[in-house]
């Protein structure tokens, strides 16, 4: 099973990943402005996956692959990580067509509130036995 996970970079732009029930990052998303944005996308991409024609495949000069799952109007949702062969690409995407559209949301954009860190010394003191 999939999970979709929204995540805040330190410059506060929002996006989200698709991970696999063994934690490894599926697809990326692009960045949005706000968290409303960023759960839009993630409706958008459930949508997409289930569409066809709305990937676009590309291959690295190391001859890696990967795919780009684009919404009903054009606009790039998100890129997956990189593949061996093109062969293994469908297959990830085969599979997250099944999962993704039940896949469910956790948001990790709560916890990142700015922390002041303290500093905390400990003085460790010499005994002789």
């Amino acid at each position: 099973m999939v999970r979709f996970i929204i995540s805040r970079t330190r410059h506060k732009k929002f996006y989200f990943t698709v991970e696999s029930q063994e934690l490894t990052t599926l697809l990326t998303s692009e960045f949005y402005t706000s968290k409303t944005a960023c759960k839009k996308g993630i409706v958008a991409l459930k949508n997409a996956v289930q569409g066809i024609g709305r990937y676009q495949w590309v291959e690295e000069k190391d001859n890696t692959v990967y795919f780009i799952i684009k919404s009903i109007n054009g606009q790039r949702l998100a890129s997956s990580e990189r593949y061996n062969s093109l062969p293994q690409s469908n297959d990830v995407l085969s599979m997250l067509k099944t999962e993704v559209p039940q896949a469910v949301v956790v948001d990790q954009t709560g916890n990142l509130r700015s922390h002041k860190t303290t500093a905390i010394s400990f003085e460790v003191a010499e005994r002789t036995i």
